[in-house]
């Protein structure tokens, strides 16, 4: 009963306590200054500088950066202090903010075709995601930016988009008590580190592998690792005066010596790593170690202390609009509370309390109890019943979905030999006709249902739908062609060269119409008095579609390229190209190329 009384009284004064905290005070750090009058590159650099450090800073570098862009109507300026502001306000915990800031520098990116930038606002909206636990649609944004990263060749890009994935990795294998997702994120982060580590150049970039490392080895209980790779970061955030990865080093650092049952240690590091937050003015980093510093203290006696690290973290994550959790510093105050009145009952040897009063706190916590139980359970049966709604539509979903592709295969095999029945009609027609032009002709008109039959002969054989397998489609239109005029792979140099992985129905089938023609064109006419012919197909993104068709026969007259009443080869070409928003030419230069470009289509995939 003494216990019951106990805990009942002292929930009665973490009440109280609570009414009397005041809002917790702001670091009295003062921000770094900032230039009235910068460039952009010195407007960039201190940007940089306060990027991990000085959010108020960086806010301000952010203002200056969207004004100068705009005075100069430089977009990558403009969206460069979108992502500045977005970064700040992550730092600064207004989540939601930064969110819809990194959303507009998104839509202004890929607006203006800013893709510098892309990388780094994906990484913005993935910690956002993350900071939230929602480590699904984090993995989707940094695998977003991770593409972008690599068609540009951005090293640095690459190298941080690699850490985040990692990083992520782990935080979802730790969510999920998934020790086979934690040795991957393990793997990821040598993985990434190698990079990292392969250049001086990338030095900097190191330090945010080598506190991610430790923290897994933390998690996997090897302090030893942990350490070789803490000491590592702790050195270079030092010599880089990176401080707030310095917090990480101390935060690691604090966990080991808690596994190595030094806790003076780790509370000596914690609050070495508090001070830091409060000086750079960041109260998302400080209320995080705050909540390491209140379980460091709470392995020890000093429950006064754990409750104020509790309070402070407390009040902070409820100033930020964090996700509220009041159960811990209940905790942390009964244990408090009850250490307190252990010691005055020995001491005083008071023992007598009023059994009125005891059953009075026993009933109300008790009812308390029943009536949270039975609110818990009715939000139990609520939320698993919504669940199984979810389930079953997702299931008809999948299933119509499933429905669909079968549909579209069936279509695209039905249109494929309907395709080759005219073909063949055409065959058997072109046999009977004995005028040479007109035999000509239709097997020309042969040749370009075979192009688009091929097509739909990809499509139905492929998982995608709707998505053409483009050098699967050149290779064998070109074989197709090449058995229509009776040449071999001996007779022929045959060059193919398709980056472009995948492209949709629309835009691959005049593409595949014009390289019909103009290779058909090549066979008629190009290689009368060549004794080694070569033809080179070359389909790649260059920022636009780009189409080049060579050979090295007699070379085109140019007349028929340019005269509007050119052949019809020439003219379907020509319409083709404009279908696409293409513009093409032709040079003559050792023979005939034939060159292309257009807009790439949002369907489109490299490989």
């Amino acid at each position: 009963m003494r216990k019951i009384y106990t805990t009942t009284f002292l929930l009665g004064l973490l009440l109280l306590e609570n009414l009397l905290i005041h809002s917790f005070q702001t670091a009295n750090a003062t921000p770094k200054t900032v230039p009235p009058q910068s460039t952009l590159t010195e407007l960039y650099a201190k940007a940089d500088d306060y990027a991990t450090a000085w959010p108020d800073s960086l806010r301000k570098i952010a203002g200056l950066v969207m004004q100068e862009g705009k005075r100069l109507n430089d977009k990558n300026a403009l969206v460069r202090g979108q992502r500045y502001e977005a970064q700040a306000l992550w730092r600064l915990g207004s989540h939601d903010k930064a969110m819809q800031m990194a959303i507009k520098a998104l839509s202004d990116a890929e607006k203006w075709k800013t893709t510098s930038e892309l990388p780094d606002i994906y990484g913005v909206i993935g910690n956002l995601h993350k900071e939230k636990a929602n480590y699904s649609m984090a993995l989707a944004a940094v695998a977003k930016g991770m593409g972008i990263a690599r068609s540009r060749r951005d090293t640095v890009g690459i190298i941080y988009m690699a850490r985040l994935q990692a990083m992520f990795t782990q935080g979802l294998g730790a969510d999920r008590r998934d020790s086979i997702l934690i040795d991957k994120s393990l793997d990821m982060h040598l993985e990434g580190l190698k990079l990292a580590e392969s250049s001086p150049r990338f030095e900097k970039h190191t330090i945010g592998y080598y506190n991610n490392l430790a923290q897994v080895y933390v998690k996997k209980k090897d302090p030893e690792k942990a350490l070789f790779y803490v000491t590592k970061g702790m050195n270079l955030a030092k010599k880089h005066n990176q401080l707030l990865s310095l917090t990480y080093s101390y935060t690691w650092l604090s966990q080991i010596w808690l596994m190595r049952e030094d806790k003076k240690k780790a509370i000596g590091y914690l609050e070495s790593a508090l001070k830091i937050t409060q000086e750079l003015h960041n109260p998302f980093r400080e209320m995080e170690v705050n909540r390491y510093l209140y379980r460091a203290l709470s392995q020890t006696s000093n429950y006064k202390e754990a409750l104020a690290a509790y309070t402070r973290y407390s009040e902070i994550r409820d100033s930020l609009r964090v996700l509220e959790n009041v159960r811990q510093i209940g905790e942390v105050q009964m244990k408090y509370e009850a250490d307190k009145k252990d010691q005055q009952i020995g001491a005083l040897g008071a023992a007598n309390r009023s059994k009125t009063r005891e059953i009075v706190w026993a009933l109300g916590g008790l009812l308390a109890f029943l009536l949270l139980s039975v609110f818990m359970f009715f939000q139990y049966r609520t939320i698993s019943r919504t669940n199984k709604v979810l389930a079953k539509n997702n299931q008809k979903i999948n299933d119509q979905a499933e429905k669909l592709t079968v549909l579209m295969k069936e279509l695209h095999h039905r249109v494929k030999n309907n395709l080759q029945t005219v073909s063949s009609l055409l065959s058997l027609q072109s046999s009977r006709i004995t005028d040479e032009d007109a035999r000509q002709s239709i097997r020309a008109g042969q040749q370009r249902i075979e192009a688009m039959s091929l097509i739909h002969k990809s499509l139905y054989n492929d998982d995608t739908v709707n998505l053409v397998n483009m050098r699967e489609y050149m290779c064998n239109l070109i074989e197709s062609v090449m058995q229509s005029f009776g040449i071999s792979h001996e007779q022929l140099k045959l060059s193919i060269s398709v980056s472009v992985r995948e492209m949709d129905i629309d835009t691959a089938m005049p593409i595949g119409l014009i390289v019909n023609e103009w290779i058909t064109n090549s066979f008629k006419h190009a290689f009368k008095h060549t004794s080694d012919p070569e033809i080179s197909v070359i389909l790649e993104n260059r920022g636009n579609l780009y189409l080049e068709i060579s050979d090295n026969g007699v070379g085109m007259d140019l007349k028929k390229w340019e005269s509007p009443a050119g052949s019809f080869g020439v003219k379907v070409v020509k319409v083709l190209s404009r279908q696409l928003d293409g513009k093409c030419k032709v040079q003559i230069a050792g023979g005939t190329k034939f060159i292309m470009e257009a807009p790439l289509r949002q369907r489109s995939t490299d490989g």
